[in-house]
């Protein structure tokens, strides 16, 4: 073992002589995007590379080995990934940022297995997608077992009692500390309530046994490739909520040029739930008769002005006529898929969430978790801490003329610790610039005003972020 300074990244891998393209491409991606880091301004992480050929026989002894490599190497963190996986190519880049020597000293990417269910009817299996997230719990016969996790949230880092090695960031300090208590051990399999535990299980049970926190952050995702790839739409997809139980009341602002928008929005909303209602708020008492015909069940408001000035007149009504928990604000350019609210209403209740995103299938920082461009509101936390920075009782600011409005609901229940994006909750944005609609003015202003709503957001955020730090 080295006694000098250590850093950087040892990177180690079995294989069974044949490895998928995708595993493939993904290490040459990943070692090109480290060697130009220098370049942009950027760590160079990788310094060692250690691969063993190892068939199923042979797993728990590579691990050890390349374990052993890696402590006496001058690295200061290893980095486990499996030769079936497909992953990003600045997957170390982001495991060591979420890591941490002293509290997070083992950061896992998300990974995800298939479990077998039942009998097909055709001499196979059905199949179910599950992440690798393991608690320790214990079972009604009495027995603690490592059971996996059927729900987790979106782009967060979470604490679990195991997960595999599929894609897994160790500090050295972890290895040397279960040197010492066990000897070059790592990953023998030990006992368990059911018999002898995967390699990968009896690593975190040694780990646990020492107090050692294990992390896995659910935003830096993987494939895994078992004959197909899994990953995280195919467990979402797959995930059944349970039914939701409260009333949403659905705002959409909306012109009058887009009427035609709202019966594919009125009527896929009315199919997925009987649980919702629906509020337009539209410019005159012409556009109001339109949307009365393209949504005949829905409450009209009429009054002109701005997206925010227009959810915030639709809330001053709401609060009044109905007793709903929950507030959902979309546009009237979107399509409700079923299970919605199902999903939206189980994050909640899960996570604590008062602000809940729902994937529209279009945005990237939608899909990646970190942002929302449709919402759903906890009716109390409009009254008592407001959705804007405006303060209590208050959903928009309507300094902005049409972007941002989304960003700045999001932030303040980010930096709150109340936002959560429910990925199965699908109410899809059928927006041009996925191919999914034809642009019209409503797009041409939000363009023409990006920037200016852009600057705004930027101040009003520093002068947030600025009264949370004093």
């Amino acid at each position: 073992m080295t006694d000098t300074p250590r850093a950087g990244v040892f990177l180690g891998y079995l294989h069974p002589n044949e490895m998928p393209a995708s595993f493939v491409d993904s290490l040459d991606a990943l070692k090109l995007y480290d060697s130009t880091a220098l370049q942009q301004g950027r760590p160079q992480l990788l310094r060692r590379f250690g691969k063993v050929r190892a068939g199923y026989m042979g797993i728990v002894e590579g691990r050890n080995q390349i374990a052993e490599e890696a402590l006496k190497s001058e690295c200061e963190w290893l980095f486990f990934v499996d030769a079936d996986m497909g992953f990003s190519p600045d997957i170390v880049e982001r495991l060591v940022r979420a890591a941490d020597p002293d509290t997070r000293p083992i950061v896992g990417a998300l990974a995800f297995a298939y479990k077998e269910f039942s009998l097909d009817g055709y001499n196979g299996f059905r199949l179910y997608p599950l992440p690798t997230l393991y608690d320790y719990v214990r079972q009604p016969d009495g027995k603690p077992r490592f059971t996996g996790r059927h729900h987790f949230p979106a782009n967060h880092l979470v604490r679990v009692a195991a997960t595999g090695c599929a894609a897994l960031l160790i500090h050295w300090t972890v290895l040397d500390r279960l040197h010492t208590e066990y000897g070059p051990h790592w990953f023998n399999r030990i006992m368990g309530a059911d018999g002898l535990m995967g390699e990968d299980i009896s690593f975190c049970a040694r780990v646990g046994a020492q107090e050692i926190p294990i992390h896995v952050h659910t935003g830096i995702e993987t494939t895994h490739y078992k004959s197909l790839w899994v990953g995280s739409p195919d467990f979402w997809h797959s995930y059944v909520a349970p039914a939701a139980s409260e009333r949403v009341d659905v705002t959409v602002p909306t012109v009058a040029a887009r009427v035609d928008k709202l019966e594919r929005l009125a009527s896929t909303l009315q199919a997925s739930t009987g649980l919702a209602d629906l509020w337009l708020v539209v410019d005159d008492e012409s556009h109001a008769q339109a949307a009365k015909q393209a949504a005949p069940w829905a409450h009209i408001i009429v009054e002109p002005g701005t997206v925010a000035h227009k959810i915030n007149v639709a809330w001053q009504t709401i609060r009044v006529e109905s007793a709903a928990p929950w507030v959902k604000v979309v546009g009237d350019d979107v399509k409700f898929h079923p299970g919605w609210l199902d999903h939206a209403q189980q994050v909640a209740r899960l996570y604590e969430a008062k602000v809940v995103g729902s994937n529209d299938l279009a945005n990237e920082r939608v899909i990646r978790g970190e942002h929302a461009t449709h919402w759903m509101m906890a009716r109390d936390w409009i009254e008592d801490e407001g959705a804007s920075w405006d303060g209590p009782g208050t959903i928009a600011h309507e300094g902005y003329a049409h972007n941002f409005v989304d960003d700045e609901i999001v932030k303040k229940a980010q930096m709150a610790g109340v936002f959560q994006l429910a990925r199965g909750c699908i109410v899809e944005h059928m927006h041009p610039m996925v191919g999914k609609g034809q642009p019209d003015d409503v797009y041409r202003i939000a363009g023409e005003s990006f920037d200016a709503d852009a600057a705004l957001f930027a101040a009003r955020y520093a002068e947030a972020a600025g009264a949370v730090l004093t």
